[in-house]
């Protein structure tokens, strides 16, 4: 299984042009995409609808929106008409569910602040079934990112807890179709306990933050693959975590790897090689992927 995460900028690439061929292109390969900033006639331009373009340019895949922001559109004779951006998550499998968790966002003076959300999915990926999260985390406040860090970790234990959009524990078959529940047993998806969660963090490997998610270094043994916590692609294939580029900037601190492919214990020893693609030139980022092989026995990597 491919998985791939990629902020793609609304498709602006290096050269100043808008092309969502091209993000389509390098992603297609993929299994599970991940993407963010991408846009709903949140501007005037060609294919406004990004999120129908994207669907348009990979057939071959079930995809969900998630809007982070979204406002009225006042130049629209539609009294619907939305102007929106943020989370679209494709799947070459069906997406069984999804919820959409808004994140703490506080204004700061002098700043433009924007809204983020946790995409929550539920696909059974290869038979394996996975709750897929896409983010887009605060570009600005590192106290802000430490906030929404912490309520992610809280979505993530809690939500094999909640179980389902809809649960129906005990309920008899007689009880579902009926009036206001139009759904089968069958409709119901289970919510698994294995997790990935993709993403532009906007928050590097030296970071405090990043220890919330994966767990600070024990001094001996150093960077430990908690069970509870979150895996790094990259470092669990054998990557420095100051391995690679994904936003460039003018940075010091040797670290320019913001967006990340982040898993639970299940898939530690499943995953097999990751890798950021330096040559996609679709956007002002880089995308990072990873392959999985779910046949393999739950363990560390060899």
């Amino acid at each position: 299984m491919q998985i791939v995460t990629y902020n793609i900028q609304w498709g602006m690439g290096r050269d100043g042009k808008v092309d969502l061929t091209r993000i389509a292109d390098t992603v297609r390969s993929a299994d599970i995409i991940c993407l963010q900033e991408v846009e709903r006639s949140w501007r005037v331009m060609d294919h406004a609808d990004q999120v129908a373009r994207l669907a348009e340019l990979l057939p071959d895949h079930h995809y969900a929106y998630a809007p982070s922001v979204d406002i009225a559109d006042p130049s629209s004779p539609d009294k619907g008409a939305r102007r929106q951006y943020g989370l679209l998550a494709l799947s070459r499998w069906p997406i069984l569910s999804m919820r959409v968790f808004p994140l703490p966002k506080y204004p700061i003076v002098g700043h433009l602040v924007d809204q983020s959300c946790l995409q929550e999915l539920i696909v059974v990926a290869g038979g394996f079934p996975t709750r897929i999260y896409n983010t887009h985390l605060s570009f600005l406040s590192e106290r802000q990112r430490q906030i929404q860090i912490t309520q992610i970790m809280q979505i993530v234990a809690d939500a094999p807890m909640q179980g389902g959009p809809v649960s129906g524990l005990g309920v008899p078959d007689a009880d579902f179709h009926e009036d206001w529940m139009a759904v089968g047993r069958k409709d119901l998806a289970d919510m698994p306990r294995p997790a990935m969660i993709f993403g532009d963090f906007n928050m590097r490997p030296n970071s405090p933050n990043y220890d919330l998610l994966v767990g600070a270094k024990d001094p001996y043994y150093g960077r430990l693959h908690e069970n509870a916590m979150f895996s790094d692609v990259l470092t669990l294939t054998g990557h420095a975590e100051d391995f690679g580029v994904t936003h460039p900037d003018d940075t010091r601190s040797g670290y320019m790897r913001i967006d990340h492919i982040l898993v639970t214990g299940e898939f530690v020893g499943r995953v097999t090689r990751a890798w950021i693609d330096a040559d996609a030139d679709g956007s002002d980022h880089q995308p990072v992927f990873a392959e999985l092989d779910l046949s393999l026995p739950q363990g560390p990597p060899i």
